[in-house]
C-alpha cells in the first residue's frame, strides 16, 4: 500500500463514525449533480465556489440560488419553514437553495403559530430547533442546499449557544452534502478580529464532525469581505467562505459613494481578486430596511455582479411580511404562492436555474437524469460510512497513527487533486494501514464497494 492509499484512508475515517443516512432525496437534484460545495480559486486566482463532484478548476464552478426564509419569529414566515413550504419552493420558483434565518435570542415579537407564541432560540430552543429540522430535512429530500444560519446581530455575545447548536446540527446533518453553516448572520459596525475570534470558537465544534462548507460574515451587516484579505479564519477543513449582503435600491456595485465609501460591490470584488470565496447569503430587491420598490436596473446590475464572478444566493425574504422585498403577497400559503413586485422579479431570475440535473458519476453506476424518484443519491453520501445491500456498514478506528477498518472486504478507492486529475485507484482495501509520514493537502476522494459510493473532499493535516 503506497502513501497516497494512507492519505485516502486517512482522511476518510480521521473524524468519529457515524451510522449511515437515512434520509433520501425524492429526486435528483443540484446536490447530486454537485455534491458539497467547497471553497477554491480558479486559474486567476480568484476565489469561486465548486463542487466536490467536479473538483477544482475553471468552468466547473458552482453557483447555486434560491430563497432566504424570514426569522422564525412570525406566522407569515414560520408557514414556509415546514417541508411544504420549501418543496412548494422547488417546484414553483425553481429554487436550489433555500437559507433557515434562525432567530437566536430572547426575540420576543408576539407572534403566535399554531397556539405557540414564536420566541428566539435563547428563549425557545426547542420550538427554534424544530422549526429548523423541518426545513434541513425538507431540504434534503429535495435535494437542494440549506444554509443553517445562526441568524443574529450579537453572535459575539452567544459563543456558548452557538457551541452548543452549532454542535447538535453538525452531528446530526453534518454527513449530508446539502447542509451549508452560517455563523454570524450580520456582525454590526464591529472590528473582523472580534468576529474571527468568534468564528474561530465555533468552527472546530462543527469540524468535529463535518467538512462542510462554512460561511462567516464581515463587518458591518456583512458589507466588508475585503478587510478579510490575509486575515483568515482558522479552519481544519479548509473551506469556509464569507459572506456579502446587498440591498438593490441602497447598496451600489462598483466605484465609490460621494461621500468617499467603497461600494459594498467593490469590497467583495476586492476579496474575490484576492482569492477568498464569496457567498451572497442575504440580498433583497428593495432598500436595506426591507422596503422599497423595486428598481430593474440597480437589481440587473447586482445580478449582473453576481453572475460575473458565480456567486450563489438567497434572496431575502420568502415570506408574506408586509415588508418590500418580501417573495409573497396576501392570500400565500405554504401550498399556494401569491407573488409581489419583489416575488416576481425574482421569481424572473430564478428561472434560468437548470431544470434537470444529472447525478455525478462515481463510475459504479450510471448517470441519472433528475425527475427520477427513489434512487440512492451519490453526493449525498454519509462521509464516515458506506451501507448498502450485500455490504456491511463500514466503520474504523484512528489511534496512533493506525488506522483499524472494519466492515470492509474489498473497498476500491479512488483519489483526485483539487483539479478533478486522477492520483491512483486502489482495490481490495481492508484490515488496517500505518499512517506515518502522510503530506497535508486536500484531495478528492471516492470510495466505492459494491453499490455503495461516496465522493468526498478530505484535508490531510
Amino acid at each position: 500500500m503506497n502513501k497516497l492509499a494512507s492519505i485516502v484512508l486517512a482522511g476518510l475515517m480521521a473524524v468519529s463514525l457515524a451510522n449511515a443516512q437515512d434520509i433520501k432525496p425524492n429526486s435528483v437534484g443540484p446536490v447530486s449533480q454537485y455534491g458539497q460545495l467547497m471553497t477554491g480559486k480558479n486559474s486567476a486566482g480568484e476565489g469561486r465556489i465548486y463542487g466536490s463532484c467536479q473538483g477544482v478548476k475553471d468552468g466547473a464552478e458552482v453557483q447555486v440560488r434560491g430563497m432566504s426564509l424570514y426569522w422564525s419569529l412570525q406566522p407569515q414566515a414560520v408557514e414556509y419553514w415546514s417541508d411544504e413550504g420549501v418543496s412548494t419552493m422547488v417546484k414553483d420558483m425553481n429554487i436550489q437553495i433555500v437559507r433557515a434565518a434562525m432567530a437566536t435570542g430572547n426575540e420576543d415579537w408576539w407572534g403566535e403559530w399554531n397556539g405557540q407564541r414564536l420566541k428566539g432560540y435563547a428563549s425557545a430552543p426547542d420550538q427554534q430547533k424544530g422549526f429548523m429540522k423541518a426545513v434541513v430535512e425538507a431540504a434534503i429530500k429535495n435535494d437542494i442546499y440549506v444554509i443553517i444560519d445562526w441568524h443574529s446581530h450579537e453572535a459575539t455575545s452567544q459563543v456558548n449557544s452557538a457551541k452548543g447548536f452549532f454542535e447538535e446540527m453538525a452531528k446530526t446533518y453534518g454527513q449530508y452534502d446539502n447542509v451549508i453553516f452560517e455563523l454570524f448572520n450580520e456582525p454590526t459596525d464591529i472590528s473582523w478580529d472580534n468576529i474571527k475570534n468568534y468564528a474561530n470558537q465555533i468552527i472546530p465544534t462543527i469540524r468535529q464532525y463535518s467538512d462542510n462548507l462554512i460561511l462567516v460574515g464581515t463587518r458591518a451587516w456583512d458589507q466588508h469581505p475585503e478587510e478579510v484579505i490575509g486575515k483568515e479564519v482558522t479552519d481544519s477543513g479548509k473551506n469556509t467562505a464569507y459572506t456579502l449582503h446587498y440591498y438593490a435600491m441602497s447598496h451600489c456595485v462598483s466605484g465609490n459613494y460621494s461621500w468617499g465609501g467603497s461600494c459594498e460591490g467593490a469590497n467583495g470584488e476586492k476579496a474575490i481578486k484576492a482569492g477568498l470565496s464569496i457567498f451572497l447569503s442575504e440580498w433583497g430587491t428593495g432598500t436595506a430596511d426591507g422596503g422599497g420598490t423595486p428598481g430593474q436596473s440597480e437589481n440587473q446590475k447586482w445580478q449582473d455582479f453576481a453572475n460575473k464572478y458565480k456567486l450563489s444566493w438567497a434572496n431575502w425574504s420568502a415570506s408574506h411580511i408586509s415588508e418590500g422585498t418580501a417573495a409573497f403577497g396576501g392570500g400565500s400559503n405554504k401550498n399556494s404562492l401569491n407573488y409581489t413586485a419583489s416575488g416576481n422579479l425574482v421569481k424572473s431570475y430564478l428561472a434560468t436555474n437548470p431544470t434537470n440535473y444529472t447525478k455525478c458519476s462515481d463510475g459504479s453506476q450510471g448517470g441519472e437524469q433528475g425527475g427520477s424518484q427513489g434512487g440512492e443519491q451519490q453526493g449525498n453520501e454519509n462521509p464516515n460510512a458506506i451501507a448498502s445491500a450485500g455490504v456491511a456498514t463500514l466503520s474504523a478506528t484512528f489511534a496512533g497513527n493506525v488506522l483499524t477498518l472494519a466492515g470492509a472486504r474489498a473497498a476500491t478507492v479512488d483519489l483526485f487533486d483539487l483539479q478533478g486529475r486522477a492520483l491512483m485507484s486502489v482495490n481490495n482495501v481492508a484490515g488496517s494501514l500505518s499512517l506515518k509520514s502522510i503530506p497535508r493537502g486536500a484531495y478528492i476522494v471516492r470510495v466505492r464497494e459494491g453499490s455503495a459510493a461516496l465522493t468526498k473532499k478530505i484535508q490531510i493535516q
